[in-house]
């Protein structure tokens, strides 16, 4: 998996000097664009791709946490609406068997 980096914003990169007004530098301005413009639409192609494995995920954790409701629910005892009658039998606790000892260091 890649590491996502917070994305800042994108600003075109800026030349020192400014270039002399030729077909030259338009070449090269051109290509700039070009890849800028190339570099964008791959990126857009991976958070898409990016969205899709997520989608999916949630998917698969709705249906998870459906099916684990559903055994929630059948293991569950019914509780009985009438206040007296207990659904669970009370815990049973012994504490007599223990005993102290300290350590000293």
């Amino acid at each position: 998996m890649q590491n996502i980096r917070p994305r800042s914003i994108i600003r075109p990169k800026i030349s020192s000097m400014p270039r002399n007004k030729s077909e030259a530098s338009k070449q090269l301005e051109l290509y700039k664009l070009v890849t800028e413009q190339q570099r964008i639409q791959q990126e857009m192609v991976f958070m898409e791709q990016r969205m899709q494995q997520l989608k999916q995920r949630l998917t698969v954790l709705d249906n998870q946490i459906f099916s684990t409701k559903q055994t929630i629910e059948e293991l569950h005892p019914v509780v009985p609406s009438n206040p007296k009658v207990r659904a669970c039998p009370p815990m049973v606790t012994e504490f007599n068997n223990f005993q102290n000892f300290y350590l000293e260091y």
